[in-house]
């Protein structure tokens, strides 16, 4: 370990007492997507402490930019949180607040420090895709371009110039320190709603055209879709139904079925959803039911970039050791930084010191060392690390996003 990088550690650790503080003042903090003011105000504070600049974007967001030149990494810090799936309130059950503490111990570390390129730590809001009724109404008012804040960063243009993208999430996985190389599912939205006829239940049910039966029927269909997955593509789809109108005595004449269909790779991720859309729709048809579907782009899937997460294990390697590090790990869940690495080298690493379920009201963060100060520690390093050895990867961006807004964002057959 070289004598900066050496140096920068002892400052998150002579800092620590202080990091562990605001990372619990922002856990107490939780704010949904598009709504973290408090947050912002939070974050603000801080910098006008250390008199360090930044800049509002996407809304909510803040932009930081320290030294100067080529290479330019940036650093994600997510910044929302959920709501509490008992009763009223919102919690960070993703541990968001983890992402926003480590980019601020972070700044901290490397302002004063003489560095040879650019970094842009960039606090992104909205990266839960929900609350999106509140969403279309900042959308409708050209308050934000998009429902996700990484979305809208990369189309107002905070990506233009950035060679590289990091981002760190805190893990569950068991019995280890860290993780590196894990894969995140890209997902596409379904929402379809099914309008039928009422009647009477009793006296004239075959007035009507239930809307329910329909809805049924989509479900039904889509559940036998799975043979046609295959396994290594990851795909999964779980219809739920939202709405259903109608009493015991009155034929349902409205019903809705949303869902997401999720899968590993564009590819499998398009096919699958084509397969989807045109169940739920032909078996409203099937019903003579009035049927529309509505298709929205979610989020890509995650492509590690394993040139940077090299870097990004030998330094965890200086913080754990090699059984404390698990790889290539498969996840379920989604997130908005599988976009950025539709266009740009990009890496999300994970690190454990949580309990509980993620999205669930139990989440805790209980081991603050590993949670708080070893994750700020490995950004800062293999930030340190890209100015040294820097990655290709950028050159075609412009094509590339491009090609993303009209394709992916812009279209709803994306």
């Amino acid at each position: 370990m070289n004598e900066q990088k050496q140096r920068v550690f002892r400052k998150i650790d002579a800092n620590g007492d202080q990091i562990i503080a605001r990372s619990r003042r922002l856990f107490e903090t939780p704010e949904l997507g598009y709504r973290e003011f408090e947050t912002n105000r939070l974050i603000r504070e801080q910098l006008d402490a250390w008199g360090v600049p930044y800049a509002p974007v996407s809304y909510t967001g803040l932009l930081v930019t320290l030294g100067q030149g080529a290479p330019v990494v940036a650093v994600l810090a997510d910044m929302d949180g959920l709501p509490r799936r008992a009763g009223t309130g919102r919690i960070h059950s993703c541990g968001h607040s983890l992402q926003t503490s480590a980019a601020l111990a972070l700044i901290e570390a490397l302002r004063d420090e003489p560095l040879q390129g650019t970094v842009k730590v960039i606090f992104t809001p909205a990266e839960e895709m929900i609350d999106l009724d509140y969403r279309q109404g900042l959308m409708d008012w050209g308050l934000v371009r998009y429902p996700s804040g990484k979305q809208d960063m990369i189309a107002g243009g905070v990506f233009d110039g950035v060679d590289c993208v990091l981002s760190c999430h805190a893990s569950g996985e068991p019995h280890c320190r860290f993780d590196v190389g894990s894969i995140l599912k890209g997902f596409v939205i379904f929402k379809t709603v099914y309008r039928g006829v009422g009647a009477h239940a009793g006296a004239a049910p075959y007035a009507g055209k239930n809307a329910l039966h329909a809805a049924l029927l989509a479900q039904t269909g889509v559940a036998f879709l799975k043979d046609r997955f295959n396994p290594q593509d990851g795909v999964n789809v779980q219809p739920v139904l939202s709405e259903a109108a109608g009493t015991v005595n009155i034929v349902p004449d409205h019903a809705v079925v949303e869902t997401y269909v999720r899968a590993r790779t564009q590819e499998a991720l398009f096919a699958a959803a084509d397969l989807v859309g045109t169940c739920l729709q032909r078996c409203g048809e099937a019903m003579d039911i009035q049927t529309e579907v509505t298709r929205r782009p979610g989020f890509l899937p995650l492509v590690q970039n394993q040139q940077i997460n090299a870097l990004v294990k030998e330094n965890m390697l200086l913080l754990a050791d090699e059984g404390d590090i698990r790889e290539n790990l498969l996840s379920g869940a989604s997130g908005d930084v599988g976009d950025l690495s539709a266009l740009l080298p990009t890496i999300q690493f994970g690190f454990t010191g949580v309990s509980g379920r993620f999205h669930g009201d139990d989440f805790a963060i209980v081991d603050e060392a590993n949670a708080c100060l070893r994750p700020p520690k490995v950004l800062a390093g293999t930030v340190l690390d890209l100015f040294e050895r820097p990655v290709s990867g950028r050159e075609g961006f412009e094509a590339r996003k491009a090609a993303y807004l009209k394709n992916w964002l812009g279209s709803s057959n994306a």
